[in-house]
């Protein structure tokens, strides 16, 4: 919970320095989600889970921004006996916009890397003694957005790995793999 606290101070006070900026832009985001969940230790016990997530970034320094992100996926059915699965995190950390100075025109791809940190909440069946608690997240990563005009753009693909920390009894981790795609309008303003 102190990471999710520290993440929140340093976001926003990195959004009152950008304000105090002459100009300054950003982007907000809707997207699907599916999770390939890992519930328990030692065999996979895999399972995925399908849900969306918002997110919004706000540019501080040349490529670099800061990011919030919410999202929750859900399975009604997970293994080992069918039970329920709700996952909600909230994050927050920093994206780098990767130069592509090899490629033109208004319509290039514009990949990222992703460092989020925050907390989760586990809820269900299948979270057992996590159920109802809130653990330290983590997801790092990145996607690719194609702009389709100078407002909007389609996140083609994101893929982070997605680290929780729910009580399993073993070692109280669980390694997750978060595969997205969605819709992303970009705002800006310059006084």
């Amino acid at each position: 919970m102190r990471s999710f606290l520290l993440s929140t101070i340093l976001l926003l006070a990195g959004a009152s320095a950008a304000v105090a900026q002459d100009s300054y832009n950003g982007d907000a985001a809707a997207a699907y989600h599916w999770v390939r969940a890992n519930a328990g230790p030692g065999e996979c016990g895999c399972f995925g889970m399908n849900g969306g997530g918002l997110s919004g970034s706000w540019n501080f320094h040349g490529p670099w921004s800061l990011v919030a992100d919410i999202s929750a996926e859900h399975n009604g059915s997970a293994p080992p006996a069918g039970n329920s699965l709700t996952l909600v995190s909230y994050l927050a950390g920093a994206r780098y916009k990767i130069p592509q100075p090899w490629l033109d025109g208004n319509h290039k791809p514009q990949p990222f890397a992703q460092i989020l940190i925050g907390a989760a909440h586990a809820g269900g069946g299948v979270a057992g003694v996590a159920d109802g608690s809130y653990e330290f997240a983590t997801r790092i990563g990145g996607g690719i957005d194609v702009p389709v005009n100078s407002h909007f753009a389609v996140r083609v693909i994101q893929i982070d790995y997605y680290l929780t920390t729910f009580a399993n009894s073993i070692n109280d981790h669980q390694n997750n793999l978060l595969v997205g795609a969605g819709i992303v309008y970009h705002w800006s303003r310059k006084k």
